[in-house]
């Protein structure tokens, strides 16, 4: 399974982004960022406003041996 939560603190650490301002950004606790981070638990949209929020895009691809995408 895919680690978003490690995506999204990479992300973060390129953008120089704390949890704590991505959790403001996107109105909501910290706490309540961190506990869907600990689980690495996120909804799609959830997940997708968050990269937003870092000014930032979302990109889901199926990609196959000979590089082709779906």
């Amino acid at each position: 399974m895919i680690d978003l939560s490690k995506k999204l603190k990479i992300a973060m650490a390129k953008k120089g982004i704390t949890q704590s301002q991505l959790a403001e950004l996107t109105a909501q606790s910290r706490a309540n960022l961190s506990g869907k981070m600990i689980a690495n638990n996120f909804k799609l949209s959830e997940y997708e406003r968050l990269v937003n929020a870092m000014d930032c895009e979302l990109e889901i691809n199926i990609v196959f041996p000979n590089g082709d995408k779906v």
